[in-house]
């Protein structure tokens, strides 16, 4: 047992932990959040439906977001410009997927106002074979 600002929190045996952040939500005083070092990324997109199309990936949109919980400010704000320019250009019965499917991804950092980088761009075509691509059920 250990204290942490007062409260009783869990001393982790370091050779024993595999950082598997199991120990977190029993224990919330304990910090294994350190708002310097983690970083929150945001992902859009992405359809493991096959119903009106094929499955997509969804693809990342922002990165090296602070972690400052427990309101996270930062990516709230984030979250909200995607939504409100969503809100505003979908149409009623789109998806988010299917609304970045018919802009494009360049207007959709356009309408976002969410800068763009090289690592954005995402050419991996890896799971084209490994992806259920069809309604068919197969064993």
């Amino acid at each position: 047992p250990a204290l942490v600002d007062g409260k009783p929190s869990l001393e982790v045996d370091e050779k024993k932990c595999i950082c598997c952040g199991a120990c977190y939500p029993p224990c919330p005083p304990m910090q294994i959040n350190d708002p310097e070092h983690t970083k929150l990324a945001i992902w859009v997109g992405g359809n493991h439906s096959n119903a009106r199309g094929r499955p997509t990936f969804h693809k990342l949109v922002a990165a090296g977001i602070p972690n400052n919980p427990p309101r996270w400010p930062e990516a709230t704000a984030i979250v909200k410009r995607i939504l409100r320019a969503y809100q505003q250009d979908a149409r009623d019965w789109e998806r988010i997927n299917d609304w970045i499917e018919r802009i494009g991804w360049p207007r959709f950092f356009e309408l976002t106002g969410l800068p763009f980088t090289k690592y954005h761009i995402d050419n991996w075509r890896g799971a084209r074979n490994s992806l259920n691509a069809s309604t068919h059920i197969r064993f």
